[in-house]
């Protein structure tokens, strides 16, 4: 099917390059310039796991092409998908102004085009309740063009997405039209493993299914992380308790690790959205409200601990941050609980180093020249009189640990990933404090000062 992206962000350029994979022609429509030569270079803007690799192999065949003009890519669409950014605005609502210009636009490429065959309209960012039957609307208001017009929200997970996207567990379209649900069919006939993993449903169910799925992963997250607080009163290990509740068959083991807060490009975006979307109807939403505030307060309590437990005064002392962003496997700082920490922390009068094997380049644009950065752990802790370590890229469980102790100040981690190994921790020497776990508390070997 020859298939049309505007917008090649994370979800664009993901969605994109699959459905070439599949066999699919895809055009990508991408108007910051900047970016737009770097795909037309064959080189992919973010890091994604195997995305770059999937992307020039199609570039090159052919299979996989990049424009910035919407008319000429929409000459022969058959399918037509809208992912462009949804972001929040400051009051935590959803900042529709580039869908509704993406909307407009293709609106009117249909119109000068006028081809007689119907075009499905594919709206792949996520929305407020309401916003595929306004789009349809408005497009049968502008054009006599034949089109049509579904709900399809991604389920993509950062360092995992291609694999998603490919292997899915369900895909969700909501819509009206019979033959728009049959069209979508068959450009996602080769994932469809079986059919009851393709759902078709109102676009309002569609729309707050993505929020719904966001929300509730993220409850679970702060459930686990609210449960920190007590395991640490009682003495208690979280990770006992996660494996203890997630092999219950009704709760199963994912997004139960507990850590310094949750971040990205979804999880808080939708939360907040689904609060305002539940206040447009006369709703006070408390599950949501608290959600968003547990998420806040223990970032708050990570740099507590880290005043508590530090043994000398904050302002003035050197924190290392290891992983700013969000999680590992990808570059992005989107609400990565990194920022929220070094930010407390400057607060307080801490000298800030910083490094990430992928994300430092990002985090470098936010705070410039108030943090030391770093290119990796081992040099950023040199000095240092405590680690605080906020993304749990799996190379930071096999570093030279007994040589980074000898460096520090103070050989202190803060671990808020809880992703080392607490025997290590105590063989090496460190004063260690994860989680909602036992600490691990040796004699602090103090260098002298010169």
């Amino acid at each position: 099917m020859d298939v049309t992206v505007i917008g090649c962000g994370y979800v664009g350029l993901v969605t994109g390059t699959c459905l070439a994979s599949l066999g699919h022609t895809v055009r990508g429509v991408e108007k910051d310039p900047r970016k737009l030569k770097m795909l037309q270079d064959g080189h992919c803007p973010v890091f994604e796991p195997g995305l770059q690799e999937l992307m020039q192999e199609h570039y090159a065949s052919g299979q996989l092409q990049f424009t910035g003009n919407v008319k000429s890519a929409l000459k022969e669409a058959e399918v037509v998908y809208l992912a462009v950014g949804t972001p929040p605005k400051d009051d935590g609502t959803v900042d529709m102004s580039f869908l509704e210009g993406a909307g407009k636009e293709v609106c009117d490429a249909l119109v000068a085009l006028n081809n007689e065959y119907m075009v499905t309209i594919v709206v792949k960012s996520t929305v407020p309740a309401g916003t595929n039957r306004k789009l349809y609307n408005f497009l049968k208001q502008q054009t006599n063009a034949y089109v049509q017009v579904v709900s399809n929200p991604e389920f993509l997970r950062e360092g995992s997405a291609v694999k998603d996207f490919l292997e899915p567990d369900r895909i969700v379209i909501g819509g009206e039209s019979p033959e728009a649900f049959r069209m979508m069919r068959r450009l996602y006939d080769p994932i469809i493993k079986r059919e009851e993993h393709f759902m078709t449903m109102a676009w309002e169910s569609a729309e707050l299914t993505k929020y719904a799925a966001n929300a509730m992963l993220a409850a679970r997250i702060s459930f686990m992380n609210e449960m920190t607080i007590l395991c640490e009163a009682y003495g208690a290990d979280i990770e006992d308790i996660r494996k203890g509740i997630g092999t219950d068959f009704r709760i199963g083991p994912a997004f139960l690790r507990a850590g310094c807060g949750y971040g990205g490009s979804c999880f808080p975006k939708d939360v907040a959205a689904l609060e305002h979307i539940s206040k447009a109807v006369g709703h006070e939403n408390l599950f949501v409200e608290a959600i968003q505030t547990v998420n806040k307060n223990q970032k708050q309590r990570f740099v507590q601990k880290i005043v508590e437990k530090l043994g000398r005064p904050i302002e003035g002392a050197t924190i290392a941050v290891w992983g700013l962003a969000f999680k590992a496997d990808t570059d992005d700082i989107r609400e990565s609980a990194a920022i929220d920490v070094i930010r407390y922390l400057l607060e307080k009068g801490a000298h800030v180093r910083a490094t990430d094997p992928k994300a430092m380049e990002n985090m470098k644009q936010l705070f410039k020249e108030q943090v030391e950065w770093f290119p990796d752990p081992v040099s950023a802790a040199a000095g240092a009189d405590a680690v605080a370590l906020l993304t749990d890229w799996p190379q930071y469980s096999t570093l030279p640990f007994r040589k980074i102790a000898a460096t520090m100040n103070q050989p202190i981690i803060f671990d808020g990933r809880n992703c080392l190994h607490r025997d290590v921790m105590r063989e090496t020497g460190f004063q260690y404090y994860p989680m909602g776990r036992p600490a691990v508390e040796n004699t602090l070997r103090l260098k002298t000062r010169v």
